[in-house]
């Protein structure tokens, strides 16, 4: 990013990319939404992309991506082959700049890498525990219902608290995690883990202090540092905004500084790398490397491709430098700070302060009358209904983030109240312009003016496991016809 002073004396901030590529889109009329809401099962992840005007559903594997990468793409100068493509043994290079670990693992997608790390360290189920600031529905997913071992979550109280500025909501409570160590003992945890740029939380970071601080913390207890730097980006661009310790430093640095504290990273490269596929770094243990090389190939295939094609194998290499420009990741942030600002000028509840991913709504402030948990077959999912309504009324698809994402109880089948319950509208990577923010401000708006109307979902086909993805749901009483009745009284078909 650029900051240029104008005539006038104040600050203009200049994006340091222009865009050459452009997709046509077109916003279907409000009863093709409502007819397709419907179809989908109020559930935004089954709506068939042509019916959306603009997708905030994730950043994963949605984000543009660069001149480099599309020459990259199309394999100019790559040999294809099964094993020992050139592709691998160039990322092999641009890796040992950016993260100063021994060992890379590549994997098809962010959960395969999750997969194979938690096999290697939970020894299929023989560790218990893993110790974290937030889960991911992935995450506690492979960690709990694949290995049988529980996630704890380990919090700074400050995480769950959306009106609050405090500005490292990722950080972990260190009192808690030593207490927590000593409690389940040291030889039944797999590792602590620290996710960047923390997702179910906003997408908050956490500290530079904190982060050395727990290291201390796992080496006076012997158990591995492990971290999802899937976020990577987000995370170091905050760390520079925010944190005395990072001032003056540039990504590359503080990313080394951070990948020297820690024993296991892995990402979802869809994610900060811009590219499909995931991967795993290990610092210098060989032993936990000869094992996930292994399983790797059983489940991911040959070492050098590692279930990636070769072009994406190849578009990694520009990923992993675009990851850690000390530029690029602050065209999202200040698009997520002026939309977030704009919304609580309107008191329209949104997590703060403004971090990386998305703007997140507080869904249990926005509808304070609709329960989280449905009772007596009423309505409840407060973040649910509010993601639908929007797609409703806007054509834009976000993602719920809160108790519908929340797996049941694996052993008593009951709802796990959730402290965050958000709808995330997240921001692809380069992808839109300011005119698209403004739409989403002056929809949210009108919906907060009408949230009255809002009653909740209940279930019609409710998946055991991480039911968000393929889940069938229903307005209560048929609010969603009567919230389009609204609409187009004072809008019309769009």
């Amino acid at each position: 990013m650029v900051y240029l002073k104008k005539s006038n004396g104040d600050y203009i901030y200049i994006p340091d990319l222009r865009i050459r590529v452009f997709q046509k889109l077109k916003l279907q009329p409000l009863k093709e939404r409502y007819r397709a809401l419907i179809e989908a099962g109020w559930n935004t992840f089954r709506i068939p992309v042509e019916k959306i005007y603009i997708d905030m559903l994730t950043d994963s594997g949605v984000n543009a991506i660069s001149l480099e990468q599309l020459s990259d793409m199309l394999g100019l100068g790559l040999e294809d082959a099964y094993a020992g493509n050139r592709a691998y043994y160039k990322l092999l290079d641009v890796f040992k700049e950016y993260i100063p670990h021994k060992y890379l693992v590549l994997t098809h997608q962010g959960r395969a890498a999750e997969n194979l790390v938690f096999r290697v360290l939970m020894k299929n189920g023989k560790k218990r525990y893993v110790l974290t600031n937030i889960h991911f529905t992935t995450t506690r997913a492979i960690v709990e219902r694949v290995y049988g071992g529980r996630m704890i979550e380990l919090p700074v109280r400050e995480a769950f608290d959306t009106a609050s500025n405090f500005e490292f909501k990722g950080n972990v409570d260190l009192l808690k995690l030593e207490e927590e160590i000593r409690r389940l003992k040291p030889e039944n945890i797999a590792a602590v883990r620290i996710e960047y740029a923390s997702n179910l939380i906003g997408g908050q970071p956490f500290s530079l202090k904190n982060y050395y601080e727990t290291r201390e913390i796992c080496d006076k207890y012997g158990i591995p540092l492990v971290a999802d730097i899937s976020m990577a980006d987000w995370q170091i661009a905050l760390m520079k905004k925010r944190d005395p310790l990072a001032k003056g430093k540039n990504a590359l640095s503080i990313i080394r500084e951070l990948m020297e504290l820690t024993d296991i990273a892995y990402a979802s490269a869809r994610k900060g790398f811009y590219v499909r596929g995931g991967f795993i770094t290990v610092k210098n243990n060989d032993r936990i490397y000869e094992e996930l090389r292994t399983w790797q190939v059983v489940f991911e295939g040959h070492t050098t491709y590692g279930g990636m094609s070769l072009k994406e194998v190849a578009m990694l290499i520009d990923g992993v430098k675009m990851a850690f420009d000390d530029e690029l990741p602050f065209y999202e942030l200040e698009q997520i700070e002026y939309a977030v600002k704009e919304l609580d000028k309107r008191n329209i509840p949104v997590v703060k302060p403004p971090g990386g991913l998305g703007v997140h709504v507080d869904a249990k402030r926005f509808l304070p009358h609709v329960p989280l948990i449905p009772v007596n077959n009423q309505g409840g999912y407060p973040a649910g209904a509010l993601v639908s309504a929007l797609y409703l009324i806007s054509g834009i698809r976000g993602m719920e983030r809160g108790q519908i994402s929340m797996d049941r109880d694996p052993e008593t089948g009951e709802e796990i109240p959730v402290e965050l319950d958000l709808v995330r509208l997240a921001m692809p990577r380069k992808t839109y312009l300011k005119d698209h923010l403004d739409y989403m401000i002056d929809r949210l708006i009108w919906l907060f003016e009408n949230r009255h109307v809002l009653k909740g979902l209940k279930w019609v086909y409710e998946p055991p496991i991480m039911r968000f993805f393929e889940g069938l749901l229903k307005d209560h009483d048929n609010w969603g016809l009567e919230l389009s009745n609204i609409y187009m009284k004072h809008f019309g078909e769009f």
